[in-house]
């Protein structure tokens, strides 16, 4: 028994390594996990063995190996895999994008790639799924959370509108938006105009700021870095004082034919809506819900909202070969917005094709980008043009509806030839919803064309010259008309009609020499010298209004020639002249490596520029330096430390003057003489200036699967372009300009970044951005303005809105100041002798910007299957809605009916003198002086801290047969901005009424901001 045990044994331990010894052939495809594609060139090693092979032009390989044995896959840019031959002929096998070796290799200023470890300043970046995970129609949108130290602040203009982003806080009293930089080329980024004007604007063209890449197909982008402090921005000069946001986009790709599909489309309803009473009744004839009883209401204001769809749709096309390669793409958005009758359509078209010439030496790239975008009643703030008004402040009377108003918006009366406004309630602030969205329609319609050359000429291995040039052009259209009986304060009793035209364009160029080579075993200079110049005209066009008193002719014909043209009534025939500026600049950088341990980095940039005419210098000169050491190749560190780098630079950037600052401007209004515009400085100028002290620590751990990044910085900002008052000259000459100020800027940025899990079937990474940013106003005063120690950025603010945007001295960019109630030194509000609040005046109530941000990115992946949860955090600071104390002025809030119910208004009171107040606040005497237009504003602040479900999606990646014609299918559930997990504030903290800088963190009657939940789709072929 035991011999025939024993040689059982043995029997089976020689089977075992006949098979063990006996060699495979394994066939088999590698293909990108990606888009399913095949991956040429793929190395095939037998570990442990010299016995290796490559996969071929079709991805397929062929290699013999004996089972047991381990096959390794590798290929540049991906994660490595390995797997152990088995009784099986055919391993196919997917490689995915490894980040860490992508991000080895970064897009700097002016486009120069750069090993990522040589760096001397902070730059993050993002690849292209993280953009398109959660498709937004404004991919700006897509960067909140996920960059450390970058803010995003949408505008209140719902689908369509334009963002606020700042990168480490608010420097500037013009602009603080960054640069936005298309694969090298600077973009046009003019803003005609940005409203502070807390009534509303009528809501056109680019009325609210805009930003570059609205216009773009999110779909296009390949990846983005984000340049965020002056030494990494400072080869760009005066133009990327503000940080920069580079794009590289997609092109096509040497052997391979790709056409890719995607298809997202999302479904948005309204959120965090004021909380309305419908308890109590308005009288009839009262604009307020004071004096009419108790009864029921409906409440009409949720019914009021649509559900937004918004489709996105795109297609591309790429390939090509070893010496030309192609890529196309077409993208359609359309959507109707939560609010009725408000809808975009986008089409945009991008063509690239990119070629080698005279063996190679010569590399030429074009594009051209065409997008055209039309927006039908676009959202507005504000009090005026605004359905809001009208739908928060129905006064519920009773017996009356809300839904009687919808159909019947308007009315035929008889003698009229024409529609009569149906109301129930006519003030200057409000009119029936429904006859603002069909009878004050506006139509925006937005046109950019880009095109671009680039030429790359390789004269040895260590030297290139290369040029490129742009065309940049944007035409902005807005036509709004308003039908007769539209509210007088707006339009005269026949209608009025309001057309503008605007075009901006640009021109650039540069050409650079780079210089790259070694120097024995242990020096390397890497060099850029260039120049370049800029060539803009900004705001060009054509204005007509028919006016608030003239009108037209006959009602409701909006045509120009039906303009009332007799010259005592108000009307505009204005045609603008563009504001030109030309920079021409030379720069050059320098960065030198010892044993790839310790780099040095040198920038100079000097512009002339011709806004600066009439000063008493026409140029200006920015430098930087910058040295890095990666102490994990000067020193021997523990093992568990993969990577260690210490950085610090210093730079000096600026921001340029605006056109026509420097000289006289003339306007020539129609019917009457020229005259000088009153925004012409006085005294020479000369632009901005920043400097900028940065200091960094980056570390890899654990085999870098743990890795942190993090800056120190502090910037001071001088020279600030600020307007004064002047006397009267008698030429029209009312504001000038002068420089003055110091405002500084110091913070702490950290990112954090780890593979939590990894193994065959599960992954688990983790991305945490962390900032914190302390803004202080150091000085204001100047020789010229010895008394100025505050700036008013609220223009065109009517005296009885008690609210104001102020830098002051000693103050932070972005405080907010608002009337408050009087109070003693307890808190306790000191009430007056008829039982309202007194009058405490104009103070500090807060600040419009987060004290630290937080962002969260977790990404899971189990077998086919992905998941990707981002939380987006905002901590301190604080907002303010007037939208609010409106509503209990009205007695229209869920606060005043409480109040109601309880008898009397709660809180801590005292009388003038300083006694204890016995009695009991009347509700409505005491929300009626607080609230409303002339109101106690400061009562309405609120804490902005905020907590969000900003993204997620949930995916599938289909495994398809290889005789498919489709290489990869995935699918994923998408949803955004889904609900918050804390939120103080009635409102959306992170929408602000404009993204003018003068309206940050303020509520008036703003569109209310949206969850969404869709789908998407892509398909390779």
């Amino acid at each position: 028994m035991k011999q025939k045990f024993f040689t059982f044994i043995g029997l089976s331990l020689f089977s075992i390594l006949g098979i063990f010894g006996q060699d495979v052939q394994i066939s088999g495809t590698v293909t990108s996990m990606s888009d399913g594609l095949p991956l040429p060139g793929v190395n095939i090693i037998v570990a442990g063995t010299s016995t290796g092979s490559q996969t071929d032009f079709d991805g397929k390989y062929s290699i013999s190996a004996p089972q047991g044995a381990v096959l390794q896959f590798s290929y540049l840019g991906m994660r490595a895999v390995e797997r152990t031959v088995g009784s099986e002929t055919v391993i196919n096998v997917q490689l995915e994008e490894d980040a860490d070796q992508l991000s080895e290799v970064v897009v700097t200023a002016l486009g120069i790639k750069k090993s990522r470890k040589s760096l001397t300043y902070a730059a993050q970046d993002l690849k292209s799924d993280e953009l398109t995970k959660v498709k937004d129609a404004n991919p700006i949108n897509s960067l909140s959370g996920k960059v450390s130290g970058l803010t995003v602040n949408r505008s209140s203009s719902g689908l369509g509108g334009s963002v606020k982003v700042t990168l480490r806080g608010n420097s500037s009293t013009r602009t603080n938006q960054p640069l936005y930089v298309i694969d090298g080329i600077p973009l046009s980024n003019n803003s005609s105009y940005q409203p502070n004007n807390a009534f509303g604007d009528f809501g056109g063209g680019n009325r609210d700021g805009g930003d570059a890449l609205s216009l773009l197909n999110p779909d296009d982008i390949e990846s983005m870095t984000v340049l965020k402090g002056a030494s990494a921005s400072a080869l760009y000069g005066s133009q990327g004082a503000n940080g920069v946001i580079l794009i590289t986009t997609k092109k096509g790709k040497e052997g391979s034919f790709k056409v890719t599909y995607s298809s997202n489309l999302t479904f948005e309803n309204a959120a965090s809506l004021p909380e309305f009473q419908t308890e109590y009744l308005g009288a009839a004839g009262e604009n307020n819900a004071w004096n009419g009883g108790k009864g029921a209401s409906d409440d009409h204001v949720e019914d009021f909202f649509n559900t937004g769809v918004t489709a996105i749709n795109s297609v591309s096309i790429s390939g090509g070969t070893e010496k030309a390669q192609t890529y196309f793409s077409y993208a359609n958005t359309s959507g109707s917005g939560i609010t009725p009758s408000h809808k975009l359509k986008r089409h945009s078209l991008n063509f690239r094709e990119t070629a080698k010439l005279f063996d190679d030496r010569l590399t030429a790239n074009a594009n051209i980008t065409l997008s055209t975008q039309s927006i039908d009643n676009k959202p507005v703030n504000g009090l005026y043009f605004n359905p809001l008004t009208g739908l928060y402040l129905y006064p519920r009377v009773g017996g009356d509806s809300f839904s009687n108003y919808e159909n019947t918006y308007e009315t035929f009366v008889p003698g009229n030839i024409h529609p009569q406004q149906n109301w129930i309630f006519q003030e200057d602030i409000q009119q029936n919803p429904y006859w603002i969205i069909n009878r004050n329609q506006s139509d925006d319609l937005n046109q950019k064309l880009i095109t671009a050359l680039s030429l790359q000429f390789k004269v040895n291995d260590w030297l290139s010259f290369q040029t490129r040039g742009s065309y940049d052009r944007t035409i902005n259209k807005f036509e709004k008309r308003l039908y007769a009986t539209t509210e007088a304060t707006l339009a005269p009793a026949t209608g009025r009609f309001i057309y503008r035209e605007t075009e901006d364009t640009q021109l650039y160029a540069d050409l650079i020499a780079t210089i790259n080579k070694d120097f024995g075993e242990n020096w390397n200079l890497s060099a850029n010298i260039g120049t370049s110049i800029t060539n803009s005209k900004i705001g060009e066009g054509l204005s007509l209004d028919s006016g608030v008193n003239g009108g037209l002719r006959v009602p409701n014909q909006f045509i120009v020639q039906n303009f009332d043209s007799n010259f005592a009534n108000s009307f505009t025939l204005a045609q603008t002249l563009a504001g030109k500026r030309e920079q021409q600049s030379v720069f050059a950088s320098t960065t030198l490596g010892f044993k790839e341990m310790i780099y040095l980095d040198l920038t100079a940039r000097n512009d002339w520029t011709s806004t600066l005419s009439n000063t008493d210098n026409n140029s200006f000169f920015y430098p930087s330096v910058g040295i890095t050491t990666i102490l994990s190749e000067a020193f021997e560190l523990p093992e568990a430390i993969s990577y260690a780098k210490v950085r610090a630079s210093y730079a000096e950037v600026g921001n340029d003057l605006p056109a026509f600052v420097s000289q006289p401007q003339f306007s020539a209004p129609f019917g009457q003489g020229a005259f000088i515009q009153s925004i012409t400085s006085v005294v020479p100028l000369k632009p901005e200036l920043q400097k900028s002290t940065e200091f960094g620590l980056e570390a890899k751990f654990i085999d870098n699967r743990l890795g942190f990044n993090a800056t120190y910085y502090q910037t001071n900002t001088n020279d600030q372009i600020i307007p004064i008052s002047t006397p009267t000259s008698g030429q029209g000459l009312t504001q000038t300009f002068i420089n003055a100020g110091n405002i500084q800027n110091q913070g702490l940025e950290v990112s954090i970044n780890a593979s939590i899990i990894r193994n065959d079937n599960f992954e688990w990474n983790s991305i945490l951005n962390y900032a914190v940013n302390d803004n202080k106003v150091k000085e204001l005063k100047s020789e010229l303005a010895p008394d100025q120690d505050e700036v008013i950025l609220t223009d065109a603010v009517p005296s009885n809105i008690n609210y104001r945007y102020i830098i002051k001295e000693g103050g932070s960019f972005g405080d907010i100041y608002a009337q408050t109630t009087e109070r003693d030194a307890n808190g306790n509000i000191v009430l007056a002798a008829d039982g309202t609040p007194v009058n405490g005046g104009i103070n500090l109530v807060g600040n419009a910007n987060p004290d630290w941000t937080l962002g969260w990115n977790n990404s899971f992946e189990y077998k086919n299957i992905t998941l990707n949860v981002l939380v987006d955090a905002r901590f301190g600071g604080e907002v303010l809605s007037i939208t609010e104390g409106y509503l209990d002025e009205r007695g229209l809030s869920q606060r005043t009916a409480d109040a109601r119910n309880a008898g009397a208004v709660a809180g801590s009171f005292v009388n003038e003198d300083g006694t204890p107040f016995t009695g009991t606040v009347d509700p409505q005497a005491y929300y009626t002086a607080v609230g409303g237009r002339q109101g106690f504003t400061g009562e309405y602040v609120y804490d902005a801290t905020n907590i969000r479900l900003a993204e997620l999606s949930l995916g599938y990646r289909f495994k398809l047969p290889e005789s498919l014609f489709i290489k990869s299918a995935n699918f994923s559930v998408i949803g955004r901005n889904l609900f918050f997990f804390h939120k103080d504030a009635p409102f959306d903290p992170n929408i602000s009424a404009s993204t003018g800088e003068g309206l940050q963190g303020i509520d008036l009657f703003s569109q209310p901001t949206t969850r969404s939940l869709g789908f998407n789709l892509q398909l390779t072929f």
